[in-house]
């Protein structure tokens, strides 16, 4: 059996959190945990999981004092699994357990090793259908940020390593990324720069001109069913400005509709063309 170490860590001045609502974020911990990896080790998602039929599981282990904190392991039982793992390494397989917790809430995950990227290739059409998924178990995994403004944060363990590695931290905002959003009944043209992108998930990032803040964006439809075009042109405006700074890019003309939070703000542009 191949173990992960991992602890989720709540951040509480009195070392104390609602039952309920802590439970609930623990559900979703395991959830989110266990359907990423799934997605990564299986290339399957299929339905309702149970322990007898995957190799993937989460397990309780002994809690630990200072802020709220649970420990728990990720074992993986299957010998392919194990050996699939193994392939790709710890460190890789944390790097894109946390790249989908980072952007399906729009956040930025940052430039992906060559490992990590090829993991992603690797899983094709099945991380679309796993960020479908993601939405209601990170609901749960936030339940502790919403009602009680407490930051939740994932960790590994690292044997030999004294301090524990931050995958990901939830707080009150990025709850609302998901639970309050709204997306535009109109479109608009923004001129953009393209600074990351994945082709087989279709999220990335974005520089629009005149402005200094960077933005999540993907596509209005499924990302099997966009125009090869509208990739292509995407891809090669990445490709085209790699070696620029962004002051000096090449623009490209999206026609987006925004993802606004109620106060306005915009989490994510979801591109649904390209003007000429």
């Amino acid at each position: 059996m191949k173990k992960l170490e991992l602890d989720v860590v709540v951040e509480s001045n009195d070392y104390e959190v609602d039952m309920q609502f802590g439970l609930e974020t623990l559900k979703g911990t395991s959830d989110v945990v266990s359907l990423i990896s799934a997605a990564i080790l299986e290339d399957n998602i299929g339905g309702r999981r149970t322990h007898r039929s995957n190799g993937v599981r989460t397990k309780l282990k002994r809690s630990f004092k200072g802020s709220f904190g649970q420990r728990f392991s990720l074992e993986i039982t299957k010998p392919e699994l194990k050996s699939k793992l193994k392939g790709m390494g710890d460190d890789v397989f944390l790097e894109v357990l946390s790249y989908f917790v980072m952007e399906a809430l729009y956040l930025d995950s940052g430039d992906l090793s060559a490992e990590a990227d090829k993991v992603l290739d690797d899983m094709g059409d099945v991380s679309v259908e796993l960020f479908k998924r993601l939405n209601s178990p990170l609901i749960d995994m936030h339940q502790l940020s919403k009602y009680y403004n407490q930051n939740v944060t994932l960790r590994h363990r690292k044997y030999g390593v004294a301090q524990p590695k931050k995958l990901f931290n939830l707080t009150s905002q990025t709850c609302k990324n998901i639970t309050e959003t709204e997306v535009d009944t109109g479109s608009i043209t923004i001129e953009v720069i393209i600074v990351r992108y994945h082709s087989k998930t279709g999220n990335g990032r974005l520089h629009i001109k005149g402005m200094e803040e960077f933005y999540s964006f993907g596509f209005g439809t499924d990302i099997i069913t966009v125009q090869k075009e509208l990739r292509k042109q995407i891809s090669e405006n990445l490709h085209n400005n790699n070696t620029k700074n962004v002051d000096e890019g090449d623009y490209i003309k999206l026609v987006v509709k925004g993802m606004k939070l109620p106060t306005g703000k915009i989490v994510k542009y979801l591109v649904i063309g390209i003007e000429k």
